[in-house]
């Protein structure tokens, strides 16, 4: 009996650490970013992420993201995508300690659309020099 306590504490300790968001749905997710034209360079929060099109992983949190989308010869066209809760964490309601983790953490949340097709506008200097 010692022994089986023994092995099941480290697994308790790991559940009582996380919340069910957290473990099923996790802190990222994956989203698909498309430009016409193609190859503006995205930023969210400030942080490179590559041209599109491109699917990048995203930071699930309360606070809407800011993405950034840059080309050269046209208007930055700038978007938050939104965020909804996460009805996993309702799981939580027998285990508060996880709903506070899954809240704190940013996996009560979810991007319901996953994918932004973006038309960047050609910038006014760019259309007046032709």
């Amino acid at each position: 009996m010692k022994k089986l306590l023994l092995l099941l504490a480290p697994v308790l300790a790991l559940f009582s650490l996380s919340g069910c968001a957290t473990i099923f749905s996790g802190t990222t997710q994956v989203v698909r970013v498309e430009s016409s034209p193609p190859g503006a360079l995205v930023e969210i929060n400030g942080v490179s992420h590559g041209v599109t099109p491109a699917t990048v992983p995203m930071k699930k949190n309360i606070s809407q993201p800011s993405v950034v989308l840059t080309k050269e010869g046209y208007q930055s066209k700038v978007f938050s995508p939104t965020s909804t809760f996460d009805v996993v964490s309702i799981l939580n309601i027998f285990f508060w300690p996880g709903f506070a983790i899954d809240a704190v953490t940013g996996a009560m949340m979810k991007y319901d659309q996953l994918l932004y097709k973006v038309t960047l506008e050609p910038s006014p200097q760019a259309s007046t020099s032709n």
